[in-house]
């Protein structure tokens, strides 16, 4: 039986139209940072990882999966209202330390890799992803904010998302790509972000709720 125009634009149209509106603002995002990191102003300062963090290649496996949270769970926003949300906070947030990558550049020294089954796949990574733009991270900037919008918009997910978060976040350190205080101050700015957000949405409403009164 072919579904109903309006179930069929619920559950394929507008994940559809959510999806490119949302690359339209993630890969222009990931092309000026790939930029930046692959044209890195001159004479960079050497960060070091903590000597507490292991290097643990399994956990390229969840990395990869917090860039699919970026691009992919947007589209499981229906309020439209909270998915323009998501977007400006996922833009404020990577402004916020857009910056310091001028600013402040740093680069960090990755250890070895011996030929194991993980080899080429790092090896991969590493040669789109230089070890510059270290300070501050923004790989858990588009998860989080992600996360948070469609926490809100489905509450039942809200749990199950946190603990995808907590567990996939210490990846973004046990591959050494970034250290634990670059996470966290790509968390508080990603906070920064979802607070913007909310309160453009906020103001949003409001607007929109005078308008239907004054028509009313």
């Amino acid at each position: 039986m072919r579904p109903s125009n309006s179930s069929f634009d619920y559950w394929f149209i507008r994940p559809l139209r959510r999806f490119a509106v949302n690359s339209l603002v993630v890969w222009p995002m990931l092309g000026v940072y790939m930029f930046s990191n692959h044209h890195q102003p001159a004479s960079p300062s050497t960060v070091l990882m903590p000597a507490w963090v292991p290097f643990s290649p399994s956990f390229i496996i969840a990395y990869i999966g917090l860039l699919l949270m970026t691009w992919l769970l947007p589209m499981a926003i229906c309020d439209a209202g909270l998915f323009r949300a998501c977007l400006r906070a996922n833009v404020c947030a990577w402004l916020l330390v857009l910056p310091w990558w001028i600013l402040i550049p740093t680069t960090m020294a990755r250890p070895p890799l011996p030929e194991e089954p993980w080899t080429e796949s790092f090896r991969l990574l590493w040669a789109c992803d230089q070890p510059c733009n270290v300070f501050p991270c923004a790989h858990g900037i588009g998860p989080m904010v992600a996360a948070w919008f469609a926490g809100r918009d489905h509450p039942t997910w809200r749990w199950p998302l946190a603990g995808v978060l907590a567990l996939a976040f210490p990846s973004i350190a046990l591959i050494w790509q970034h250290r634990p205080i670059d996470i966290l101050f790509g968390v508080a700015a990603t906070v920064i972000g979802i607070v913007v957000g909310e309160a453009m949405s906020r103001r949003e409403r409001a607007s929109l709720k005078d308008l239907d009164e004054i028509a009313a």
